[in-house]
């Protein structure tokens, strides 16, 4: 008899946004210093060795279908609710995993380090939120969620808000402060985003 893997942690990559500071899709841009590579495949190749699942979260089917043609090799999914912004994303890829808690990152970090991910999967739980603070500011898009939270994000969410900064004040959160964080990303590179032209070509 077969049996079915444990699936214990979860990667949920958010691509949903309209890159409209960029003028392209962030997803596909070419990975600085490696231009055979794109911000996807580089997230994709880094968090394949670090979870038993990978999601994408796309705004809708004809972006979703773009990332089909790159095949990044990882399921892609839909926003329940296109446009709506990234808690919608970190929302809709919960419901799709099958793990108690996911890491979630946005596609625009392409400095990810696998061992600041592999940190953090291993100080989150299945009960808090398990966020990073970097200059001060919690990394709500570089966090581990858990599936539990999901009732909590429904009723944030018909309440109006957008932001997954709004669940920190309602749900309990485990931080992880910067000293921890430099132990295994001196520089922090791994929090790098990149939104414009000009900060791509900072770092070409």
């Amino acid at each position: 008899m077969s049996t079915v893997p444990i699936v214990q942690t979860a990667c949920i990559i958010l691509a949903g946004g309209r890159s409209s500071r960029m003028g392209t899709d962030k997803a596909l841009l070419p990975l600085p210093n490696a231009p055979n590579s794109t911000f996807l495949a580089h997230l994709a190749a880094t968090l394949s060795s670090l979870c038993d699942e990978i999601i994408l979260v796309a705004r809708d089917e004809a972006q979703a279908t773009l990332y089909r043609v790159a095949d990044a090799g990882i399921r892609i999914i839909t926003d329940k609710v296109s446009d709506n912004g990234p808690l919608m994303g970190i929302y809709s890829g919960l419901r799709t995993i099958q793990a108690t808690k996911a890491l979630v990152i946005a596609v625009d970090m392409p400095f990810v380090q696998a061992a600041l991910v592999s940190m953090l999967l291993a100080r989150a739980n299945a009960e808090v939120i398990t966020v990073p603070v970097v200059h001060a500011t919690p990394q709500v898009l570089f966090a581990v969620y858990p599936r539990s939270h999901l009732p909590l994000i429904e009723t944030t969410m018909a309440q109006g808000r957008r932001d997954p900064r709004s669940l920190l004040a309602r749900a309990p959160v485990q931080y992880i402060d910067e000293a921890q964080l430099r132990v295994v990303d001196p520089q922090l590179r791994s929090f790098i985003n990149i939104n414009t032209p000009e900060e791509l070509r900072s770092y070409l």
